[in-house]
């Protein structure tokens, strides 16, 4: 079983959200700590290789560390035609 690792950017984007869709996202984060690949998409032309599973119109992106049992949850945000461009 993974082990959920939260950034200081996630912590800050989830608090902006409603409370339910808190719960929601958490809920889901939680669910896919024994395999998070299992309902993953990996993104395309990332590296590390950044993942990401759906939680409503909210996605959830994260990094897995198969050696330490890590999932690094990095970010988490509401789709938009925005929400998969680079920086």
């Amino acid at each position: 079983m993974y082990r959920a690792v939260l950034t200081r950017r996630f912590k800050k984007q989830i608090f902006k959200f409603p409370r339910k869709e808190q719960i929601k996202i958490i809920a889901k984060i939680e669910s896919g700590l024994s395999n998070p690949r299992q309902s993953a998409v990996k993104l395309e032309d990332t590296s590390p290789p950044v993942y990401r599973i759906r939680s409503g119109e909210y996605r959830i992106f994260f990094e897995v560390d198969d050696l330490k049992q890590i999932m690094e949850i990095t970010d988490v945000k509401r789709r938009t035609t925005r929400t998969y461009r680079q920086k």
